[in-house]
């Protein structure tokens, strides 16, 4: 009688850091699809990269924010920026706002001064340790605790907008209307795709 050999599960190689886009809470999260990298399936630059349709969101919103703030007063910074938390935090924006006076130098490390204003575009990471849905309710829970003023998450699948503000309820917002940044600086997502022929 011959018996067939158990076959055991690949075993992942340890995760190499170019492929961990985040630490929350003290686990890492991983870039969406990162094990197709580990396997040799695709390149980390086939997984790390924006949509067209973030990029162009991404780029609206900030071009709006390099319009109408004050130079002098704001630093407007994008592509994902690093923030230090704590020693179980170090987390990554697609859009921050701080005021110049809130930065004194600037260095080879992370920021770790939470900025006025965060803005993400659409959720890529792995659901090894978090669900989406998780992952987006304990970042921006993280956020506000570590100071930062208004959070904002551009979903582009429901083109919604997710507003998280200390000590307020959260609000869901349809992008085809007018949303606050800061001061009185607002965006119209839909709008402005209308504008630019874009369908969805």
């Amino acid at each position: 009688m011959t018996t067939t050999p158990v076959q055991r599960p690949k075993r992942l190689r340890k995760v190499p850091e170019f492929l961990i886009k985040e630490v929350l809470d003290g686990k890492e999260v991983y870039y969406k699809n990162y094990r197709k990298v580990l396997f040799g399936q695709h390149t980390f630059e086939n997984i790390m990269g924006s949509s067209s349709l973030q990029t162009l969101v991404i780029n609206y919103i900030q071009r709006i924010l390099l319009k109408f703030l004050d130079e002098n007063s704001f630093f407007v910074f994008s592509g994902e920026v690093g923030l230090h938390l704590d020693h179980s935090n170090n987390l990554s924006a697609d859009l921050l706002v701080y005021k110049t006076e809130q930065i004194t130098k600037f260095d080879k490390y992370y920021f770790n001064i939470p900025p006025i204003v965060q803005i993400e575009v659409d959720i890529q990471i792995d659901n090894t340790h978090f669900t989406d849905n998780e992952y987006l309710t304990r970042k921006t829970q993280k956020l506000l605790d570590f100071g930062v003023e208004r959070v904002l998450w551009v979903l582009t699948s429901t083109q919604t907008i997710i507003v998280a503000e200390p000590h307020q309820d959260w609000r869901i917002i349809n992008w085809n209307k007018d949303v606050l940044l800061l001061n009185d600086i607002s965006i119209n997502i839909g709008a402005y795709l209308a504008k630019m022929n874009v369908e969805l």
